[in-house]
């Protein structure tokens, strides 16, 4: 089931990209031997020029020092590329994985969001460890992995957007070196993410009452580099001795100091943004240079494109923060405090900037959660071999679900075994051995729902199914704290799903091993009951059970169950499963042969 196409550019895109590592580190290497030689060279022939009065020696010194600190500019920039092309092999490596189990390594699960009430997110794996989440995410800044959590909650199911949404989706797809160069970028952002807030940054870029200078500020900002420059004009003229423009000169220095906190309310929002602004810049350059023919992409385009669009914003904003790295040179940013009252007129820059992109700002942070999110859900169609689904929003009588080849996408690829099965309004009752594959299917019918509903392709042939609102009782654990039984908290689940019901709107039941949790007589009325509760013919309700007695269980208009069962075979005495789905109900069981390799005697 592995996507083999990319599977295969993704190792060609390592390979070329390692070569490239190697030709980079002997670069730096080279770069760090010149250095050395020029400034050694340049010290030796400078002393020998000034020792010895000899121009030549003075000249070529001079030259081979120059030459040193063009090499230092020139270091840092080569740096730079190691460092993002380092990022853009984590990448690689973290898409490879992805094509087997070794995502399952990877930190981040998005566990954090999720709440007790998630009991489906829970179920189908959709958040946590293992989940869907841990596998597709590739969202880096805070926003960009809540959105894509907040998602995959499917509290947010919008028929309108969802064909836009998914046409965005297979178009990046096959965007792999936009995918790479956005996500390297945003493992940069993430190195940062302490220093720079994004949130507190918008918050403050919306705040129309602050970053505003008052009006004896502006005037100072302009009357003070006037009345230093006439005075430093009269110095040079003889016209007055060095110490009037001395005295200027100290007092607007001791004037910026004593107002300080005037200009840092304006500047100090910068401090964080100064970390970050280049990772976000290339983010947004990374989607202002990327072509796009779907709809929603374009839209996000426009808004980062354009005068007035995000990468101006960011751009001119990476020059406020340039000219912001100045205070860390303590001599340079006095000098220019006391001549020219360099935090006025940064404040006043700083200002103007708030006032011409200041609301786009937070527009930009959530367009670069929205292309996280979905290359994240991109991840499904570049690692597996997938299809799209079809989900009917109208209103229907009854509901349906058709699929061909559907198999699990956190099941290993090498191991996985696809199903076809066309389900209907009603109850379905699926019984087979133990460990043969009845909640596996549960489970895969349901997150491959869950990707159709969302716009990410899903993993099998196709899905057609109509929309309905997905219910499941699978790991149901008691709750020690609040004397809740396993069983109890299995009969809450079932109400909640009967609640729903009434409403009369599209719903999907699935419940494994249902009331396992008490003993088989009662287990069996009060499931046959629960059942008949949860028919309809807009609720579509899939129990996997061992109980063969609700096999002929019928629905409160007199419907027979579909049966379906998974079954086990024996080869050379050993239990074997092949984890297809067939019609009929079970009628074997497994249950010895396990304890017997479990090495009890029965």
């Amino acid at each position: 089931m592995i996507n083999e196409v990319m599977q295969e550019r993704f190792e060609q895109m390592k390979h070329n990209m390692q070569d490239d590592y190697v030709a980079i580190e002997r670069k730096i290497h080279t770069i760090s031997s010149l250095r050395v030689i020029s400034f050694c060279v340049g010290i030796a022939l400078f002393f020998v020029g000034v020792g010895d009065g000899k121009l030549w020696a003075g000249i070529l010194g001079t030259i081979s020092l120059l030459a040193f600190f063009g090499l230092i500019l020139y270091h840092s920039k080569v740096y730079r590329e190691h460092d993002e092309l380092t990022n853009k092999l984590l990448v690689v490596d973290a898409y490879l994985k992805r094509f087997d189990d070794g995502w399952r390594q990877f930190d981040v699960t998005g566990k954090e969001y999720i709440s007790l009430d998630d009991t489906v997110v829970t179920d189908l794996d959709l958040l946590g460890d293992n989940s869907l989440y841990q596998l597709i995410n590739v969202a880096h800044t805070d926003m960009g992995k809540a959105k894509l959590a907040d998602t995959l909650k499917l509290e947010h199911i919008n028929p309108d957007t969802l064909s836009l949404k998914q046409d965005s989706v297979k178009e990046l797809i096959d965007k792999t070196d936009f995918a790479v160069e956005f996500e390297s970028a945003g493992i940069r952002l993430a190195k940062e993410r302490k220093k720079a807030d994004s949130e507190r940054f918008t918050e403050y870029c919306g705040d129309e009452k602050r970053g505003n200078l008052p009006m004896w500020a502006n005037f100072l900002r302009i009357a003070a580099p006037v009345i230093m420059l006439v005075l430093i004009a009269l110095w040079i003229a003889g016209i007055c001795g060095y110490g009037i423009p001395l005295i200027g000169f100290i007092v607007f220095l001791s004037v910026s100091w004593l107002t300080k906190t005037v200009t840092d309310s304006v500047i100090m929002p910068l401090f964080g943004m100064n970390y970050s602004v280049n990772d976000y810049l290339r983010m947004l350059n990374a989607i202002h240079s990327c072509e796009f023919k779907s709809e929603y992409l374009l839209d996000i385009k426009s808004r980062v494109s354009g005068e007035y669009g995000t990468v101006n914003a960011f751009d001119e904003l990476k020059a406020i923060c340039q000219a912001y790295n100045v205070s860390y040179n303590p001599l340079i940013h006095q000098v220019l405090s006391g001549v020219i009252l360099w935090d006025y007129q940064l404040a006043h820059r700083m200002e103007v900037w708030k006032k011409k992109y200041g609301l786009s700002v937070a527009k930009a942070f959530s367009d670069i959660a929205a292309v996280e999110e979905l290359l994240s859900l991109s991840v499904v169609g570049v690692v597996r071999k997938t299809g799209w689904g079809d989900i009917d929003f109208s209103e229907s009588e009854s509901v349906r679900l058709e699929c061909k080849n559907l198999y699990h996408p956190l099941i290993s690829p090498l191991k996985v075994v696809a199903n076809s099965k066309d389900l209907q309004s009603g109850i379905t009752i699926i019984t087979g051995s133990n460990m043969s594959g009845k909640t596996t299917f549960l489970r895969t019918v349901a997150i491959n729902l869950a990707l159709a509903y969302i716009g990410a392709p899903i993993c099998g042939d196709y899905l057609n199914a109509n929309y309905m609102k997905i219910f499941t009782s699978m790991r149901v654990t008691d709750d020690v704290a609040n004397g809740i039984s396993t069983f109890y908290a299995e009969i809450l689940r079932i109400k909640a799903m009967a609640e729903y019901k009434l409403k009369n709107e599209p719903m999907l039941c699935l419940i494994d091993e249902i009331f396992k949790g008490t003993n088989s007589a009662d287990r069996i009325v009060g499931a046959t009951e629960a059942i008949k509760q949860l028919s309809g013919d807009n609720c579509m309700t899939v129990v996997s059970t061992h109980d063969f007695e609700l096999c002929g269980i019928k629905d409160n208009a007199g419907r027979d169950a579909q049966n379906y069962h998974f079954e086990e075979y024996y080869e050379n005495g050993n239990l074997r499963f092949d984890y297809k789905i067939k019609d009929g109900r079970c009628t074997t069981t497994n249950a010895r042969e396990l304890l017997k390799m479990a090495g009890f005697s029965v």
